[in-house]
């Protein structure tokens, strides 16, 4: 198993988002400062209501070119929660996801993933059936769009919501989301911390998710909130995780989503040199 590469989404510096191409640049500018290989890039950061989206792409690739770190993996737009919402919603969500869709195809990024919509239910009230063709059916239409652009697409495994007792939540257990993967023909995004949250053993659900395994999220988190704090912060059991890792053969990006909306400017360095090292132990846990 060759070293894993490093990447982490774009929040790690302090730039205003209100310029998004600034602000990508000096995400790439931070990345490359600290050591990462590659980067994620949150495609909400564009324009999904209108086609100024091109020449902020075109302005992005420019950046990635120069400064030599590539945006090689994308989050599209979610439903925060899942779960219904009415028409308008969904008419204007769905447009942006197939903008979405067609910016991440021209940005070139290996992956982009999707949130299945699915929100945590009862369990007396949970179908497995009827959440299966509800994700399915939301799904589909984005699967299709970006089979035809030729963007790979990656299903991410989800997690209950704090307090939620006696619950569940559609694809946080890798059957459910291998199904979904499967039916679509896609690959899988593992989130360590939504599985931690789920209760899942990472070792036990990486082999079952086995070569549909694309993409990572990695975060900790103390298995109630989704905290996306860094490793070994959390309860996370990260040789467990490894050893995953190394047991389905993955050769992709070690990719960190964590939450740094409160860190102070003057630490951002810093943890960003923490959670570089933290990699590099992670990454000795495989080899």
């Amino acid at each position: 198993m060759k070293k894993l590469r490093i990447s982490s989404s774009l929040n790690l510096h302090t730039a205003a988002k209100e310029d998004p191409v600034q602000y990508i640049r000096a995400g790439l500018l931070f990345h490359r400062e600290a050591g990462f290989d590659a980067a994620d890039c949150g495609i909400n950061l564009f324009d999904l209501d209108s086609d100024a989206w091109h020449s902020q792409v075109e302005q992005v690739l420019a950046s990635t070119s120069e400064i030599g770190v590539p945006i090689e993996l994308c989050h599209l737009p979610f439903i925060d929660g899942g779960g219904e919402k009415d028409a308008a919603y969904m008419e204007r969500f769905n447009a942006r996801m197939h903008r979405a869709i067609d910016v991440a195809t021209a940005l070139g990024v290996k992956y982009a993933v999707m949130h299945p919509n699915a929100a945590t239910m009862p369990l007396k009230r949970f179908d497995r059936t009827a959440q299966y063709d509800r994700v399915m059916s939301h799904l589909a239409p984005f699967a299709e769009h970006a089979a035809q652009t030729g963007l790979n697409v990656v299903v991410e495994n989800m997690r209950v919501f704090p307090g939620a007792m006696l619950s569940h939540r559609y694809c946080q257990d890798p059957d459910e989301l291998c199904d979904i993967a499967d039916a679509l023909g896609i690959g899988v995004c593992w989130d360590f911390g939504h599985a931690n949250i789920s209760g899942i053993k990472q070792s036990e659900g990486l082999a079952y998710v086995g070569k549909r395994l694309k993409v990572l999220h990695v975060n900790d988190n103390g298995g109630i909130d989704d905290e996306h704090i860094p490793p070994f912060t959390g309860n996370v059991d990260w040789r467990d995780a490894m050893h995953g890792l190394a047991e389905v053969g993955f050769d992709g990006l070690l990719n960190y989503e964590l939450a740094t909306n409160r860190l102070p400017a003057s630490l951002r360095r810093e943890f960003a040199a923490y959670i570089r090292r933290a990699a590099d132990e992670l990454i000795s846990y495989i080899e």
